[in-house]
């Protein structure tokens, strides 16, 4: 009897020393990521056929979770992710073009257009022809200079998600590898928990990075997709790499870029979420809208001011009436007097952001601006009034600048509003999840002190069996 007695016991002793070490490990965890709260499964140790129980065991140390609850948050995770790296590229996009500033492409526009309207006003001076020269290259050159930011931020986000990629695929060999250590652990109380806990890490940042859906398996091996495509399956893994094509200077072109399998170049993995699809996103649709938006007033700007003094006349110039030569040439290009400069009756061309640059010929003769009507007459500057008025006019590249940067800003603005939404979104289910998963310390407190009455106890009944034996044996 008192070998039983001394068993049952020695039973309560193990379980309480695995449920004091299932506490201590939980609460030296309380704020390590990826961790998931332990419990002691214990269980009645019991004979067939015995009336009277055999003490206590383990059955095992078990993470408390919640799969539904789990990828809420990894979907949480990814969203807001994505979210705060469309802002943050955006903001730099922004950022690009300087506006609004004293120094911005607007205000230098408007100091040109101010200059052609002193020099409609007096026209023989031959200080207004220099000053609207040097506000004709200050505008190209903020023009020029929007278009490198706006080429550096599309570099900056490339460079980074190619960095992303090699990390992205280094962490789907660390979930493969955790897979096949937990297929083949054994099934000691708690032995693959630590595993577990640290494939969570490694697939919280996969979300966070590129929107993983995460599918648990047996034995607590998981399968990793994106869209339906699988990166992860077992100790096997999907590589991925980054798919991309030249881009113009500024960006202009849309969806030159994505992600595919690396053993199968031809499956594109559609990556929408995470800072990696955040990032893609905005290289193959925001920059290349923005450049779009820089090329265009380069174009406009150029072909207005050009058109508009073709139809005038220089008092410098020697060409017949309505002849006047170009203001904004294509700096490339370097060859003001050609076609490709000089507008005609045809389609004008177009200009480049990046290249837009002002007539070297103008520079030199800065009086060969037709600032006259055609026929040319001594103190007329119609024709440089003609163009002062487009800084007012509603299709003029004013008008059209105005209207692109309040679309930006609007972008702005609404990944702004988008990510603060994400952010709450993911904090909600970050609770949620961790109200089931989470290590609350003060009932981990409440446990300890419960164990510890428990191991008590334990040791009591050992105490109070050896001194009844020994009793026992004195009286022999």
């Amino acid at each position: 009897m008192s070998g039983g007695s001394l068993s049952i016991a020695l039973s309560g002793l193990n379980a309480a020393q695995t449920g004091l070490d299932t506490v201590s490990e939980n609460i030296s965890n309380a704020n390590t990521p990826g961790y998931l709260k332990e419990t002691a499964s214990l269980a009645n140790q019991q004979t067939p056929g015995d009336a009277i129980g055999n003490g206590v065991t383990v059955t095992g140390v078990v993470q408390s979770s919640n799969s539904f609850n789990r990828q809420l948050e990894l979907s949480a995770n990814g969203a807001q992710s994505y979210a705060n790296q469309i802002q943050s590229l955006l903001t730099s996009a922004q950022a690009s073009f300087n506006e609004p500033s004293s120094n911005g492409i607007a205000e230098q526009m408007n100091t040109l257009y101010n200059n052609f309207s002193a020099l409609a006003d007096t026209p023989t001076q031959a200080s207004n022809y220099t000053q609207v020269v040097a506000s004709a290259q200050n505008v190209a050159t903020s023009i020029n200079q929007a278009a490198a930011n706006l080429s550096a931020v599309y570099g900056q986000a490339s460079s980074s998600a190619s960095t992303m990629v090699e990390t992205i695929n280094s962490q789907l060999q660390q979930v493969a590898s955790i897979n096949t250590q937990l297929a083949s652990t054994s099934l000691t109380p708690g032995a693959s928990n630590t595993l577990v806990d640290q494939q969570n890490q490694v697939i919280d940042k996969l979300a966070s990075e590129i929107g993983v859906t995460s599918i648990p398996g047996t034995a607590g091996q998981t399968t990793l997709l994106i869209g339906g495509v699988s990166l992860v399956q077992g100790g096997q893994v999907s590589a991925i790499k980054l798919s991309t094509q030249s881009q113009t200077s500024p960006p202009s072109t849309s969806g030159l870029n994505s992600v595919v399998l690396e053993s199968s170049p031809q499956t594109t993995v559609p990556v929408t979420g995470g800072t990696l699809g955040a990032t893609l996103q905005v290289m193959n649709t925001n920059l290349p809208k923005y450049g779009v938006y820089l090329n265009t007033l380069a174009t406009n700007l150029a072909n207005q001011v050009n058109y508009q003094l073709a139809q005038g006349q220089a008092s410098s110039s020697s060409s017949s009436a309505g002849t006047g030569i170009p203001l904004f040439v294509n700096a490339l290009a370097n060859t003001p007097g050609s076609s490709s400069n000089t507008p005609s009756t045809g389609t004008p061309p177009p200009y480049n952001a990046a290249t837009l640059g002002v007539n070297q010929a103008i520079v030199k003769t800065p009086t060969l601006i037709a600032a006259s009507g055609s026929p040319y007459a001594a103190g007329d500057g119609s024709n440089a009034q003609a163009i002062a008025n487009q800084q007012t006019a509603t299709d003029g590249a004013m008008a059209g600048w105005a209207s692109s940067v309040a679309s930006v800003g609007l972008d702005v603005q609404s990944a702004t509003a988008n990510a603060s939404n994400a952010t709450n979104t993911y904090n909600q289910a970050y609770t949620a999840e961790k109200s089931v998963s989470g290590v609350a310390v003060n009932s981990q407190l409440v446990n300890l002190v419960n164990y510890q009455q428990v191991y008590q106890a334990a040791a009591k009944v050992i105490s109070t069996v050896a001194a009844t034996l020994q009793s026992l044996i004195q009286d022999v």
